[in-house]
């Protein structure tokens, strides 16, 4: 943002009229460390516009480049900074990761190999090179380099985070559910907000004691683990259920619970009991590929919302293909080729007598205004894009033939 507010070709020289170069640089670093970025920015950009050739410039001022989505330019003030110095393990390592972003994985490789290789006890590196290797399908060499990144730094959250995502690919659920609770030890998580530090440390937990689960991740990942609730209950704890207001209707229906309360207030509340994230649960309910624990449907919708789709979509003489194509923009750094651009299902409807029907919200759905194939969605999809409750959504899909998504509450609802 502090890049969008900056007129780079406007830099006034006034401030800076009386202080050398270097103090200019020292100053720069010392705005960026503290997280003033508006600041920081100018002094980069003035640095620059006089020619100065830093690689602490060049590499720091494309961090924030990266940072404000501007990948190809950041990508070119990586470079400026290794021509600067060569031997700069941080700048290749940097520059691996904005090729990274820009799904340039083989060139990405290669830089983070390039940093490692100059500096071979840099963690965040060998951090950056597993996820590289992960992101190529190199699944067991990518996990030997989060490995290495614990090994040289102990208390690297990210890497014991990165870590469990392998574990569990690979189905080790008793490591990986251990490791995944590392995604809270950053400051950053939804978790922290709250201030309430009662969290569940592996402790054995009395029956009757009180449980306040909080779902701390997407939409998706709610619907997922929120079979386990009504189990909690069954095995006698009282649980107040924090969930997404856009859920709670689904939520009642489905019978987890009748009373779930939204985030908000969660920091109101007095806890006398513990709170634990909604997906920490399976690890304490020793979940595992071979003990789900719930395997059966568990959500449901209701019969009068049914029937009103089936009226709204009695016209339609085709099978109902229901769609969604774009997932979460902000996920897309880290789950790349998730999002499917909407022209590409063109080939369904020029090759089967089909109807479509988007389950598409909010981003995403601008593709429908230019889309080659409008013709082909159900009569009715301008009520249905108006639709943004889970309840009535799962009550569409139920009217669908076949849904394709790529998108986890989607999929989690035909389910």
């Amino acid at each position: 943002l502090a890049l969008n507010e900056i007129d780079v070709n406007n830099i006034s020289t006034f401030q800076f009229s009386q202080v050398g170069l270097e103090e200019i640089i020292v100053k720069a670093i010392k705005y960026h460390i503290e997280g003033n970025i508006l600041e920081a920015v100018k002094y980069y950009i003035y640095c620059i516009n006089k020619g100065v050739k830093d690689e602490r410039v060049f590499s720091n001022y494309g961090i924030l480049l990266r940072d404000a989505g501007k990948l190809d330019q950041a990508k070119i003030f990586f470079k400026k900074a290794i021509e600067v110095k060569p031997l700069f393990a941080e700048a290749h390592s940097n520059l691996g990761c904005v090729l990274r972003d820009l799904d340039q994985l083989k060139e990405a490789e290669l830089s983070q190999r390039r940093s490692i290789k100059i500096n071979p006890n840099s963690a965040k590196s060998h951090l950056n090179l597993g996820c590289v290797l992960r992101d190529l399908g190199q699944i067991k060499e990518a996990e030997k380099y989060f490995r290495k990144a614990i090994q040289l730094n102990p208390n690297f959250n990210d890497a014991y985070f990165e870590l469990s995502l392998i574990e569990l690919i690979r189905g080790n659920y008793e490591s990986g559910l251990v490791n995944y609770e590392y995604r809270d030890k950053n400051k950053s998580s939804s978790l922290y907000s709250y201030q309430i530090q009662r969290q569940i440390n592996g402790r054995y937990l009395q029956k009757g004691e009180l449980l306040l689960v909080v779902s701390d991740q997407g939409l998706g990942d709610t619907i997922h683990l929120m079979r386990y609730i009504p189990y909690l209950r069954r095995l006698g704890y009282r649980v107040i259920f924090c969930a997404q207001s856009k859920l709670h209707g689904l939520i009642k229906s489905s019978g987890i619970d009748q009373n779930p309360i939204v985030p908000d207030q969660v920091k109101k509340i007095t806890l006398e009991g513990t709170l634990i994230a909604l997906f920490s649960i399976p690890r304490f309910l020793g979940v595992n590929p071979k003990n789900p624990i719930i395997s059966s449907p568990y959500i449901n919708t209701n019969k009068e919302l049914i029937n009103k789709w089936k009226i709204n979509l009695s016209s339609e003489k085709r099978p109902i293909i229901g769609i969604n194509w774009q997932g979460n923009p902000n996920l897309e750094k880290s789950y790349k080729g998730r999002s499917i651009p909407l022209e590409i299902f063109k080939v369904l409807v020029d090759q089967n007598d089909i109807t479509l029907l988007s389950l598409q919200k909010g981003f995403g759905t601008e593709q429908l205004e230019n889309c080659s194939f409008k013709d082909k969605f159900v009569s009715c999809q301008s009520r249905i894009n108006s639709t943004w409750d889970f309840l009535e959504n799962a009550a569409i899909i139920e009217n669908c033939d076949l849904i394709i998504t790529c998108d986890t509450s989607i999929a989690h609802l035909a389910g």
